[in-house]
């Protein structure tokens, strides 16, 4: 499923316009950044864990052959929830 299918289906589910959804959709994406930004972790229960870790610096190898280094940065990762795990276990 892409944005525009979700963005269609959120419509649906909220009872409103699609332009509502995608406007909704987004507020939430924006609020979700500026609350990872400002903390390590974001938990919604059942749904899943977002949080930030360091990724340490290292070199790596191109597909030249060549040796870069790769600077230490924030990286965040996600870990889904009960509920979120069980509704996809269920489409099996």
């Amino acid at each position: 499923m892409n944005k525009a299918d979700f963005v269609k289906l959120l419509a649906k589910n909220m009872d409103s316009s699609i332009a509502d959804a995608d406007k909704s959709l987004k507020i939430i994406f924006k609020t979700i950044g500026e609350a990872i930004s400002q903390e390590d972790m974001l938990i919604f229960t059942g749904f899943g864990t977002f949080k930030t870790s360091v990724s340490k610096a290292r070199e790596v190898k191109t597909p030249r052959g060549t040796m870069v280094k790769v600077p230490e940065k924030r990286v965040v990762r996600f870990s889904p929830g009960s509920e979120l795990k069980s509704k996809a276990e269920s489409k099996k």
